[in-house]
């Protein structure tokens, strides 16, 4: 049975959002409501939206099956172009991950996947049902290097500028671009950037999950383990793209509510979880399993839920730098994700220096020394500088 979840305000939320989240959600509209809403909806902003929430293949889908003949000619070719378009790259996508992935593995280089062609599989059935931009791994600190050199006889650059000792530390990821077909794969060796309690890489390797794909295994993170960092992962990036939440919806089934209690009893992030159930139930009435109903009940998730409902219902770019109208809301709103504990250790990394500083400010490496004292000018300068482009 569904969540007796805050009821969220929805009042604010466009017609075309509201039709949009009806299509993906378990209470799709009939055909007299597609015929009334044809003449009123913006159709133009519905493709808007179904691009910017990187949904698109799957309003196709459903606009197809049922709804085709009440849909203005052009918005279905518009849709159908891009659905396409998708299955192609999504294709090729695959077809770059069992390279990577074989070349990892070849040299000995434990690899998890995130997200990408193969939770699209597994959430979906189909590799063009879902979008991805990149390819997300991950790796053990101790061989990020390793990955790194199979990456470089891949043909892949690295797109981030590494100039300090520290970089494991300040960062989570490292971005990699290929020279020729341009594919970027992103290697990570912690799954979140605020250093909040991760798992070490040795114990989501036991929780590993098995996927089998065009006759190739790939593994990926443990389904509770997958739950945990995808609600993370949509919570930091305050769920501005609904495929997030539609991943939370797919995954749900799946999940065992006595493994996930143990989760988060280790590792915290309960607030995340329950603000995805209820994201997930209010706006595309996800059922959730009973054994979870009790963190859709939780104050700060629902006050969670309730502030991301302010990027999801408009067309918003938060990352990787949040757009000069919501810059100031969003870190606000990322702070209040933070433990007490949380919120400290992002602090004091803060004082850290950075690579970034270094490309901002070129010292010789005998005055490094100077980018402590210098970190807070040249922070505000970066900052102000990104908030003028």
């Amino acid at each position: 049975m569904r969540a007796e979840a805050m009821e969220l305000d929805l009042s604010g939320l466009p017609e075309e959002l509201i039709f949009l989240l009806s299509l993906l959600g378990g209470t799709s509209p009939d055909q007299h409501l597609i015929r009334e809403l044809g003449a009123a909806l913006d159709w133009d902003r519905f493709m808007k939206l179904a691009m910017h929430h990187r949904v698109y293949p799957l309003a196709y889908i459903k606009l197809k099956e049922a709804y085709a003949a009440s849909v203005p000619p052009g918005v279905m070719e518009s849709l159908h172009r891009q659905y396409q378009s998708n299955t192609v790259k999504m294709l090729h996508l695959s077809r770059e991950m069992s390279r990577v992935y074989e070349r990892l593995d070849e040299a000995g280089v434990r690899t998890l996947l995130l997200k990408g062609p193969v939770l699209a599989f597994q959430l979906y059935g189909d590799l063009a049902h879902r979008t991805s931009k990149d390819l997300d791994i991950l790796v053990s600190p101790d061989e990020v290097e390793r990955a790194e050199d199979v990456l470089l006889q891949l043909g892949y650059e690295l797109m981030d500028y590494r100039a300090l000792g520290n970089w494991k530390k300040k960062s989570h990821h490292l971005s990699y671009e290929h020279k020729e077909h341009r594919t970027q794969v992103e290697v990570h060796w912690r799954l979140n950037p605020h250093f909040s309690k991760s798992y070490s890489f040795e114990k989501l390797w036991e929780r590993k999950r098995a996927v089998a794909l065009a006759n190739q295994t790939f593994h990926c993170l443990g389904n509770e383990d997958q739950l945990h960092y995808l609600t993370d992962h949509g919570a930091r990036h305050g769920w501005f793209r609904l495929r997030w939440l539609m991943d939370i919806e797919r995954l749900l089934p799946q999940i065992s509510g006595t493994r996930l209690r143990d989760v988060l009893k280790q590792h915290g992030g309960k607030h995340h979880v329950g603000q995805a159930l209820i994201l997930s139930s209010q706006l595309l009435s996800a059922e959730i399993p009973g054994e979870l109903e009790e963190l859709t009940r939780d104050a700060k998730a629902r006050r969670l839920a309730d502030q991301a409902l302010f990027y999801v219902s408009r067309i918003v770019q938060l990352n990787p730098v949040p757009e000069k109208s919501v810059a100031w809301h969003y870190y606000r709103y990322l702070f209040s994700l933070m433990s007490t504990r949380q919120k400290i250790a992002y602090l004091l990394n803060k004082t850290l220096p950075s690579s970034r500083d270094a490309l901002l400010l070129p010292l010789p490496k005998p005055l490094y020394f100077l980018y402590y004292p210098l970190r807070p000018l040249l922070w505000f300068w970066r900052r102000f500088r990104q908030q003028s482009a």
